[in-house]
């Protein structure tokens, strides 16, 4: 949810933006940082889908153990299932803790090129007005 805050700042950031050069660079440092958002989601999330296939081979291996009434075969394999679990669990933990660092700093980014485009839409007004 905040990624999609950060595209809809970075759009109003973009439109904002076209008043200055200034503004506009802010705008394009705003959506560059949304992308880089989008990629460590991106990153993270593919990280914990590999821990969950390897939690899903891992309790496949642990079924066919206990199929064949291997009893400790099947509680090493079980415990290695837990394991792929708790690794799924932490790659799960740090995707949403990389999408909200990104996304916050995408948002921060985009506040940023807002302000300097009302900035520099007040100085721009400013000089129409003859500094007055």
């Amino acid at each position: 949810m905040q990624i999609k805050h950060a595209f809809i700042a970075t759009a109003l950031a973009l439109t904002l933006g076209a008043c200055g050069d200034n503004g506009q660079q802010a705008a394009q440092d705003a959506a560059a940082k949304a992308q880089e958002a989008a990629a460590a989601t991106q990153a993270a999330a593919q990280k914990a889908a590999d821990a969950a296939r390897a939690t899903a081979q891992a309790a496949q291996a642990a079924a066919a153990d206990a199929a064949t009434a291997t009893a400790n075969a099947a509680t090493a394999t079980t415990q290695a299932a837990a394991d792929a679990v708790g690794n799924a669990a932490d790659a799960a933990g740090h995707a949403v803790d990389a999408a909200k660092d990104a996304a916050g700093n995408a948002v921060d980014a985009a506040k940023d090129a807002v302000n300097k485009a009302a900035d520099d839409a007040k100085d721009a007004t400013k000089d129409d007005n003859g500094g007055h």
